[in-house]
């Protein structure tokens, strides 16, 4: 489950249990509303039904005595003022009347009263007694409800205390769930891209992040593995670069040592033929800790973005011509050939900069074939482009390395071991290309040779 979508879930789950509750809270409410209405309209039911129930006993007890004396309950009250109570109570007892059942109650008692009122003297006490008894009835009948809603109110109640605790617990659950996943599932990933990203920056290199939590997690944890790879391999390239400087510098810096050794431990001066090819083998290796030197500060230069292009107007076919001839003397194994159309091929580059790309292809495709063989050059012009073509017979590059040929300090094959250089001409020959609008391209087989072609348009 992607990040996103285990917290929109989560968010939409509180969400939920809030409205739940919510609307548990408000049903509740609403309910204890109505039982608490319907307790005080059983009271008032009550207490109507009990003031005409007292009122008709005062009647019974007033036509046994004239009135009602201060020893009984209360100052004289006659006949007359209570007959005149009676309709008014019975009256508030009729505006709490709410079922069928409590308003035939109400209506027989009423019946019975109006018989009372309307009775002759004789028939009065009877009626009156029958009055009592209906209104009795009346009273029974309130105190049930008052009852039977008591009832329902502590069902109520009992109903409320559960939900609130199933809604209390559920909350507190759903919080619980969602914290335990997202602690195994967001915090304890998070903690191990942390201790990974800490180790990584103390130097322990081969610090990695074990794949775990959601796919945004799993992606930035994919993510600093493949960082960590790339530093590893630039660290070991490094290594390798600084192992191949050190190398190479060592091979022509001895080679100085040792013409210069012999010059000096000479007792006689060396006839001139010897001195001449000590000097000579002492320009050549100066030449290449040049070239070694120049390698390094163009591609210091190039990665700064200060590689400046002094453009003019060359004949392609003299730079190619150029390159062939520089190198013919540097390898009799090798024949040098190359072929370029009979007209001017006319280009705005820097030529000082073309030909270093070409000499790198050309002593790239020299050193890449220790048995020796033809190394050719090939200048082709059409109207969309001019296309330099340097092909040789050497052992040629797997093709797992064709990737990544071009990147710094990188060398191709087991045979790179025994071949001087530190892995930075391709690199610099492919970005003066490119700075010039062009590119280099390269086709090999192992064992078959390679051919690199430097693409430049018009």
């Amino acid at each position: 489950m992607r990040l996103r979508t285990f917290l929109t879930l989560g968010a939409v789950l509180l969400a939920v249990l809030g409205l739940v509750s919510a609307g548990g809270l408000f049903w509740m409410t609403t309910l204890l509303q109505r039982q608490t209405t319907s307790l005080i309209d059983a009271a008032e039911r009550v207490r109507a039904a009990a003031e005409l129930e007292i009122t008709l006993l005062l009647l019974q007890y007033a036509h046994e005595v004239e009135g009602i004396g201060p020893r009984d309950i209360g100052p004289p009250v006659g006949v007359d003022a209570l007959v005149r109570e009676v309709p008014e109570r019975l009256a508030h007892v009729e505006l709490y009347t709410e079922t069928e059942a409590e308003r035939g109650l109400v209506a027989a008692s009423r019946a019975s009263v109006e018989a009372y009122l309307n009775a002759p003297e004789p028939d009065r006490r009877l009626r009156l007694a029958q009055a009592v008894d209906a209104t009795r009835a009346v009273m029974d009948s309130s105190i049930a409800r008052a009852r039977a809603a008591r009832d329902e109110a502590t069902a109520v109640r009992r109903t409320g205390r559960f939900i609130g605790t199933l809604l209390a617990v559920s909350v507190l659950a759903g919080m619980v769930l969602f914290l335990a996943i997202a602690q195994t599932r967001i915090y304890r990933p998070l903690v191990a891209i942390r201790r990974a990203l800490s180790a990584f920056k103390s130097g322990r290199r081969e610090s990695r992040v074990a794949r775990a939590g959601p796919p945004e997690l799993q992606e930035i944890g994919a993510e600093f593995n493949d960082m960590a790879e790339t530093v590893a391999s630039q660290d070991a390239r490094q290594l390798q670069f600084l192992a191949g400087v050190a190398h190479d510098l060592r091979t022509p810096l001895n080679a100085l040592k040792l013409s210069a050794q012999m010059l000096l431990r000479a007792r006689t001066a060396p006839p001139p033929e010897k001195v001449r090819e000590s000097l000579v083998r002492i320009s050549n290796q100066v030449d290449r800790l040049e070239r070694m030197v120049g390698d390094l500060l163009d591609r210091t230069r190039i990665e700064a973005g200060n590689l400046e292009l002094r453009l003019e107007e060359c004949d392609l076919r003299g730079l190619v011509e150029e390159v062939v001839e520089l190198h013919r003397p540097s390898s009799e194994q090798h024949r040098l050939e190359y072929s370029v159309p009979d007209s001017p091929v006319p280009w705005r580059c820097d030529s000082t900069r073309l030909a270093q790309v070409l000499t790198n292809l050309v002593s790239n495709a020299i050193k890449y074939s220790p048995k020796g063989g033809v190394v050719s050059l090939r200048l082709e012009s059409s109207e969309r482009e001019v296309s330099v073509s340097v092909t040789d017979e050497g052992v040629g590059i797997p093709p797992g390395d064709l990737d990544t040929l071009f990147e710094p300090f990188k060398r191709s094959g087991s045979a790179a071991k025994d071949i001087p250089g530190v892995g930075l001409g391709l690199s610099v020959s492919r970005r003066i290309a490119r700075a010039h609008g062009g590119d280099i391209e390269v086709e090999s087989a192992v064992g078959a040779g390679s051919t690199f072609r430097l693409h430049l348009p018009r």
